[in-house]
């Protein structure tokens, strides 16, 4: 009887009615007529409401929510408002599912950029202090990189990102950085604009130009820039697939059209 009792959380009716909330929110919606179940169930088998139960269980209803609305493929405005509605439901602080919530974020911007729909980087991001941008120049996207040096001119696959080319979805994600070799040289922001890519490290700003002879790989986890001598390779901290996608897909509809202020 122990063994059942930790098995279920120490409350069969509690395990039971925590299956129910599960199926409730499978296909990542939860519908008044949802809500209308669940308060049935609850009051049949005469247990509190979601929000009393244990965080670890309460996490695990929401991850399964976001992995529905996932597998989908895209995260519309509709499909973000019903997880911050399951979210509430299971009462989750944000700093309780601080990396699920940064991947649907990372989700919600890629369906945008698909969708033609840019993003823009706030002025007041910590990443574009003492950045001069020019004329015209819009920040569209910012994260922090390592930064690795490769000695050698071997590169190594990846999916190049090609003037007027679309990105071809999912491409990036069969690549892993060549990084045999390579020096770690330190953290930096890399940040995409309508003009460029630019990697600040501190006061020290280096750039590629949106053009047609412009070298950019992407891979799975980072962007090797080819030099005249060896590779300079930006490492991706977030450790999510959904980071490779964002950036083959934003810098191909920048190199997709003129840049702003040409």
């Amino acid at each position: 009887m122990g063994f059942l009792k930790g098995l279920f959380g120490g409350d069969k009716k509690k395990a039971e009615y925590r299956e129910k909330v599960k199926e409730a929110v499978s296909d990542g919606r939860l519908s008044s007529s949802d809500l209308q179940k669940l308060a049935a169930a609850r009051n049949e088998l005469g247990v509190t409401d979601a929000a009393d139960d244990k965080t670890q269980y309460r996490r695990e209803i929401y991850n399964e929510a976001v992995d529905a609305a996932r597998s989908k493929g895209q995260l519309t405005a509709t499909g973000a408002q019903e997880l911050s509605k399951i979210q509430k439901f299971l009462a989750l602080r944000d700093d309780q599912i601080e990396k699920t919530k940064w991947d649907v974020h990372r989700l919600r911007t890629l369906t945008e950029i698909r969708a033609g729909n840019l993003p823009v980087v706030p002025t007041s991001n910590v990443a574009l202090r003492g950045l001069a941008l020019e004329p015209g120049e819009v920040a569209h996207y910012s994260m922090t990189v390592d930064v690795l040096d490769a000695s050698g001119t071997r590169g190594s696959d990846g999916v190049q990102i090609t003037w007027n080319q679309p990105y071809v979805e999912g491409s990036a994600l069969a690549c892993a950085l060549p990084l045999d070799g390579a020096k770690d040289i330190g953290e930096s922001n890399l940040i995409v604009t309508s003009h460029r890519l630019v990697l600040k490290t501190g006061t020290r700003v280096a750039a590629v130009k949106f053009a047609r002879e412009a070298q950019i790989f992407i891979y799975s986890d980072g962007v090797r820039l080819p030099r005249t001598v060896g590779q300079t390779l930006l490492r991706f901290r977030s450790g999510s697939d959904s980071t490779a996608e964002i950036v083959g897909e934003l810098l191909a509809a920048l190199m997709n059209r003129e840049p702003l202020g040409r």
